[in-house]
């Protein structure tokens, strides 16, 4: 089952209705991949979410393709697999309310911010050790797809292929043919000098030496630039 949820964390957002709604039709053991993207809102249906994709006996791949932020961050907790484009951002950060009312009311206020904010926690632990976390939340961090993947958030930026490195792999082969055509070359030359078998060697060799040039001076094709939208939006 594939499908995207986008737009805040709230009980009217379509993209989540729609979700739960296909999670009461699929198999048990089917695999999701879902796309979030997210600026966060409700950290209970963020909790929901990360908790639903848990439970879940198919494998589950999250999708970051944009940003992942306060309440969405959490909902992908849940997966088995979580991925992000390069260019992709999460973020972290404690539990907020907005209150009103006298200082009995207040203090209330703040200690079911540290109940819930215990919460968050636990939702982050089983990828990142506490301390590392709960000065992340406290901070309020943006975190980049490479340094979430450093810290564990994340497991994988999926358009980060190493086009140097697959070239690398043509050339150690074509390298390696070639360096076999020289061994057979010297074996041939300590017996027999200009005959036949020698000249074709040399004539394949050079042939390989020249494929070998062009492999090295060909550029790869860059990838297709993603669009993305300039609009920053703070907590």
């Amino acid at each position: 089952m594939k499908h995207k949820i986008k737009g805040d964390f709230t009980s009217w957002n379509s993209s989540i209705y729609d979700f739960n709604y296909k999670m009461r039709t699929i198999k048990e053991d089917e695999d999701i991949e879902l796309e979030i993207n997210s600026y966060g809102g409700d950290v209970f249906l963020g909790i929901d979410l990360c908790n639903t994709l848990r439970a879940h006996k198919g494998h589950v791949t999250v999708i970051i393709p944009g940003i992942a932020a306060s309440a969405a961050s959490i909902g992908c907790m849940g997966a088995d697999t979580i991925k992000a484009y390069s260019n992709s951002q999460v973020m972290v950060h404690n539990a907020w309310t907005i209150v009103a009312g006298n200082a009995k009311e207040l203090r209330k206020s703040a200690n079911d911010l540290d109940s819930i904010g215990e919460s968050v926690l636990a939702s982050y632990t089983h990828r990142v050790d506490a301390s590392v976390i709960t000065k992340l939340l406290d901070d309020e961090t943006y975190l980049s797809a490479a340094k979430a993947k450093e810290l564990g958030l994340i497991d994988e930026i999926i358009d980060a292929v190493d086009i140097e490195e697959v070239e690398s792999e043509l050339f150690i082969n074509k390298a390696k043919e070639f360096n076999n055509q020289i061994n057979k070359i010297s074996a041939s030359a300590s017996t027999v000098e200009d005959n036949e078998e020698l000249i074709q060697i040399k004539a394949q060799m050079l042939a390989m030496q020249n494929e070998l040039e062009q492999l090295k001076n060909t550029e790869p094709e860059k990838p297709t630039p993603v669009k993305q939208n300039r609009a920053v939006r703070l907590f």
